[in-house]
């Protein structure tokens, strides 16, 4: 009997021990996931085509290859002024076409026209034969100039040659994914057309080709290898190595759509970015990686840190330990630069001031602190109005930028439309609009009304006198020649025969 009491006592015991434990862990658990950052997601690529989006670009297609000529000229025009936002109804017409069209009948419309101006005479252009060998004839170019509008396979094969090129012209990731899906659809007939295309566009089509190293066609996966090859940018870290940081941030996404681990330590490399682009970019695709990408996760923490991560931690956990110890150094920096910029605004020293609170602004353009920025640049630009003024617009613009919900937004707005009004006095441009907009913003800007009071004067007595003068000067001038071309002697013609006896 006192066994089982005891055991039932013991069994008390623990229950009360786990009631008190287990809700203490767990709110603590709670807390510091609270504040550390979450996981970005991906930005979502699968975007439909609207119905009106659809309907434009049919009627675009269907002048670029109907019977009109004209209209067929101002339809291949109208590709240069496609908006991106077409992408998606571009690429489902070219779904479309690689599931309707007689492929055979494409491939052998464009030999026999191919062969057909090959065979006809032409002048020869200028440069290096290996040049134009290499660039070779445009499809689109050679069958608009044969034109087969009757032919349903002519018509097709123009659709989707206009669509190639459209995606061309945007050039955007997305747009660049269509171009590579032209191959896919439609074979190796129109190869060497979208290598072209891809060639023309350069870096912006590596993030697609990137993700199409991995597709499931190992032909398709080659021919993304070697492009990438030709294009310089096949490894990881020749890659990142492309200026645009819109591109860059593509590639960093590739990269992690794919789960490329041998580019995972650059991607993670890049989640402490300046950049918010970049570090955004970053920390989705290491988000794609998810488990495979733990250990650089690791490696990456330990760097940082100085410690290595605990091993109970997800790949999830680490990946926010990472991202919070990153953003805190990183606003470490921040504060640092701008609290230097107070002591210098404190101290009158309003270079040094402006130095540090630019470098503020170029790591966190949305600093939560930038509206105690704008008495120092607003000083800065009263200071520097009339020596330095273009360094003076800057800080005004940074200012107007912060304090647009303070009450000196409008005292800086116009100041700054003052010194515009000025640059372009300077360029012998008079803009009294400016002017009066800015005292409408600000009625104590002495400068402004200055200015404005100056234009309204009348020109000086002695200075409309010269003028006066200066136009008789050249009235008289003018008659004087006239004078002179008119009533000048005329020379006498000796090569009369003379006259007979």
């Amino acid at each position: 009997m006192r066994g089982r009491e005891f055991v039932v006592r013991a069994a008390a015991c623990l229950a009360l021990l786990g009631a008190v434990a287990i809700p203490s862990v767990s709110a603590a658990d709670v807390t510091a996931a609270h504040e550390l950052p979450e996981l970005p997601r991906a930005p979502d690529e699968l975007k439909q085509a609207s119905l009106a989006d659809l309907n434009e670009l049919d009627e675009l297609l269907a002048r670029i290859s109907g019977d009109d000529e004209a209209a067929r000229d101002d339809g291949v025009r109208s590709i240069l002024e496609l908006s991106p936002r077409m992408v998606p109804a571009i690429r489902k017409r070219l779904d479309d076409l690689g599931g309707s069209t007689d492929k055979n009948a494409l491939k052998q419309l464009l030999f026999d026209t191919r062969r057909a101006a090959k065979d006809e005479p032409h002048d020869d252009v200028p440069g290096a034969p290996e040049e134009k060998a290499s660039m070779g004839p445009d499809y689109l170019t050679l069958l608009l100039a044969r034109p087969r509008p009757n032919l349903p396979a002519w018509r097709d094969l123009v659709k989707v040659l206009a669509l190639s090129r459209m995606l061309e012209h945007v050039g955007s990731t997305p747009a660049v994914r269509g171009l590579v899906d032209v191959y896919v659809r439609f074979g190796d007939f129109l190869r060497i057309d979208t290598q072209k295309a891809l060639a023309r566009l350069g870096d912006r089509a590596v993030p697609a080709l990137i993700e199409a190293r991995r597709h499931p066609a190992e032909k398709i996966a080659h021919w993304a290898s070697r492009q990438l090859d030709m294009l310089g940018r096949a490894a990881p870290s020749q890659a990142v190595q492309i200026a645009d940081p819109e591109i860059l941030a593509d590639v960093l996404r590739a990269y992690g759509r794919t789960h490329d681990l041998d580019a995972a330590r650059i991607v993670v490399s890049f989640a402490g970015s300046e950049r918010g682009q970049l570090r955004t970019a970053a920390r989705q695709a290491i988000a794609m990686f998810g488990e495979a990408g733990h250990w650089q996760l690791r490696d990456a923490y330990e760097d940082v840190m100085g410690k290595r991560a605990a091993r109970d931690w997800t790949w999830e956990r680490t990946a926010r330990e990472l991202f919070g110890e990153l953003d805190r150094l990183r606003r470490a920096e921040v504060y640092d630069r701008f609290e230097a910029g107070q002591k210098a605004e404190a101290a009158g020293d309003f270079e040094t001031m402006r130095r540090e609170y630019d470098a503020v602004l170029e790591r966190a353009p949305f600093f939560e602190r930038g509206d105690e920025m704008v008495g120092g640049y607003w000083e800065y630009a009263k200071r520097n109005a009339a020596k330095r003024p273009e360094d003076a617009v800057l800080a005004l613009r940074h200012a107007e930028r912060l304090g647009r919900n303070s009450p000196a937004h409008d005292r800086i707005a116009s100041l700054l439309l003052t010194l515009e009004a000025e640059r372009l006095a300077r360029e012998h441009i008079v803009d009294r609009s400016l002017y009066r907009h800015a005292l409408e913003l600000d009625s104590s800007n002495a400068r402004a009304r200055d200015a404005l009071d100056a234009l309204s004067r009348p020109v000086p007595t002695g200075e409309r006198k010269l003028r006066y003068y200066a136009a008789a000067g050249v009235f008289l001038a003018g008659l004087l020649g006239a004078a002179f071309v008119l009533f000048r002697p005329r020379p006498r013609d000796d090569t009369k025969a003379p006259a007979e006896s």
